[in-house]
């Protein structure tokens, strides 16, 4: 474990050395050309900015503010749709997965070819998509679902928006990872013991799959990050990634990105630690 945790700890370090050294980019090109040492003196500036982060500052308007403490509001926003979809995605991806392998062959086959045309749409056309029968049921029954053209934060519509092509991915991952597992001895030796269906699903089946879901799903938390990105654009949410674009300075980027990027980490990793826990614990059983 303490192994596990040195490696955890090398990567963050890492991963935020990377984050640095990419929010400096703008110092390395002068014009058409590269400048080396413009990327260097760039680097450090913002080094020694973010040593003394309490004095960063951002102009809105005619004014220039402090930004502590209310970065923090961004981030916590931002945060908020962004784990609040992906939970609703995860639990819904395992729900149609469970519930379309208790369904017979024809019907699966069937759902299957819907699940993957909606997963192929591209993600502003489902965003676009939203805003317009938000806009047409308002227009039909004077009923609001979501202000889609304020700057207030709302929760519901964003996260659950957010969260339909993810739901799709992480179903078409669990339904083949779960294929895979029930192909294998051990479902059979759980059936000839007399274990039931329900068990055999949802104990050792899903013990076993949890950890392959990690590997394959990290992706779909950096795609749910990307859509988030222009969803705050079209929906006017006033969260992080449209304040980094509207204030495109190199330490705000960098703080900006290292806020957003250490709870993604943190949750990714205590996912992996308890998936593998998980799937040991199954392994001895």
């Amino acid at each position: 474990m303490q192994k596990k945790l040195i490696q955890i700890g090398i990567k963050l370090i890492a991963a935020l050395l990377g984050v640095l050294l990419l929010g400096a980019m703008p110092g390395l090109f002068n014009g058409m050309n590269l400048d080396l040492s413009g990327y260097v003196n760039r680097l450090l500036n913002t080094i020694q900015q973010l040593i003394h982060y309490k004095d960063l500052t951002f102009d809105s308007g005619e004014g220039s503010y402090q930004l502590f403490p209310v970065l923090f509001e961004y981030l916590t926003y931002s945060i908020m749709i962004l784990f609040g979809a992906l939970l609703i995605a995860f639990l819904a991806g395992l729900s149609f997965t469970i519930l379309t392998l208790r369904l017979p062959a024809p019907l699966q086959k069937g759902i299957r070819r819907i699940a993957f045309l909606i997963e192929s749409l591209p993600d502003v056309f489902i965003l676009a998509l939203v805003q317009i029968s938000v806009i047409w049921i308002y227009k039909k029954t004077n009923v609001l679902i979501m202000d889609v053209a304020s700057f207030e934060r709302i929760y519901t519509m964003p996260i659950l928006v957010l969260a339909i092509l993810p739901t799709f991915l992480f179903y078409r991952i669990m339904i083949h990872i779960f294929e895979e597992e029930f192909e294998k001895t051990y479902v059979d030796l759980a059936r000839t013991k007399g274990v039931n269906a329900t068990r055999i699903l949802f104990v050792h089946i899903f013990r076993n799959a949890i950890l392959s879901i990690y590997f394959h799903s990290r992706s779909i938390v950096w795609f749910a990050l990307s859509n988030l990105f222009i969803m705050e654009f079209i929906f006017n949410l006033n969260g992080l990634t449209r304040f980094i674009f509207e204030h495109p300075t190199p330490e705000i980027f960098t703080v900006s990105c290292v806020l957003l990027f250490v709870p993604i980490f943190v949750v990714l990793n205590s996912f992996q630690l308890i998936a593998e826990r998980a799937s040991k614990e199954e392994a001895l059983i």
